[in-house]
């Protein structure tokens, strides 16, 4: 048995970048800053920490404290208003039929994700993807407030559990380095528009997911 490991923002779902440049720039006028980010640099950018959009586009002079209080003023801004920005949010193409795939084989996969755990299955919920894994198989690690690296969570995922192969599908360097913890085989997903970082180091790097299927 294989296990697939997804991870969610910019991989599974397509349209994130329009919330977090939406909040971004909110949350910057707010607080009285006169940056903004664009269109270009929130998709350059996703994948990243949230605060780490800050230290990209705000003076060094900010400091990293500032930062993670930005962070936390834009997430608690986007919970709370959730509802409205659900009509961005969307399965990316051709997730439905790769992950009903997978799921009716003999193999097994998570969703490893940064993302905070409750608003993670919010996130399935809305794009129609939660049916595809069980509630222990959806990881929010929270790495935006260092609660957890990935890392950790799949070593304690993995603790006690025997797989043939691990498959690592992501759209970050982060994601690529889960194979020092796992081995296994790893794709890089990126957006057939956005440009491609040459110093990526993937077994396989896709703009389809239909070719993650190629493992079954």
């Amino acid at each position: 048995m294989k296990l697939f490991i997804w991870d969610f923002h910019g991989v599974l779902e397509k349209g994130n970048d329009q919330l977090v440049l939406d909040v971004t720039n909110r949350i910057l006028e707010q607080y009285g800053y006169r940056e903004r980010l664009s269109k270009e640099k929130a998709k350059e950018y996703y994948g990243f920490k949230w605060y780490e959009y800050f230290e990209k586009i705000l003076p060094p002079t900010t400091t990293t404290k500032q930062h993670k209080e930005l962070q936390s003023a834009c997430l608690k801004y986007y919970e709370g208003n959730r509802k409205a920005y659900a009509k961005h949010i969307q399965a990316n193409d051709f997730v439905i039929e790769v992950l009903g795939k997978i799921k009716d084989s003999v193999h097994d996969q998570i969703i490893l994700s940064n993302t905070r755990p409750d608003n993670l299955l919010w996130f399935l919920n809305i794009i129609g993807i939660k049916k595809y894994f069980s509630k222990a198989k959806v990881i929010g690690v929270n790495a935006h407030e260092d609660i957890m690296e990935k890392k950790d969570a799949l070593a304690e995922y993995l603790d006690g559990r025997d797989y043939d192969e691990i498959v690592i599908i992501g759209d970050s360097e982060s994601d690529l380095q889960l194979k020092k913890v796992a081995g296994g085989v790893t794709y890089f997903y990126h957006y057939p528009y956005l440009k491609l970082n040459k110093a990526i180091q993937a077994d396989f790097i896709i703009t389809d997911l239909r070719e993650v299927l190629n493992q079954l």
